[in-house]
């Protein structure tokens, strides 16, 4: 699977178009996007996580335990993220 990316920077920067994000990706949180191909990893969740926080959130429980490199993480449960979203 690919690696999630924040759909404003992408089109802003030229490398897709708006019409490719929307038909061609999967959005996992508000304008932060996957292409839809293949099952989502933890690491792939915790990743998009951090980009939805705006890079300020810190990934924490189980998703820190998939970076790491753990093998029994199951990336079907919702990323772990300390983050303050007031």
């Amino acid at each position: 699977m690919g690696v999630p990316f924040i759909g404003s920077e992408a089109t802003a920067s030229g490398a897709i178009t708006p019409y490719s994000l929307r038909s061609r990706f999967v959005a996992l949180y508000p304008d932060v996007y996957i292409a839809p191909d293949g099952d989502l990893t933890a690491i792939d969740r915790a990743q998009a996580a951090w980009l939805w926080s705006g890079r300020q959130g810190i990934v924490a429980g189980q998703s820190a335990v998939a970076l790491h490199g753990a093998k029994w993480v199951d990336g079907r449960k919702p990323a772990e993220l300390l983050w303050s979203n007031r």
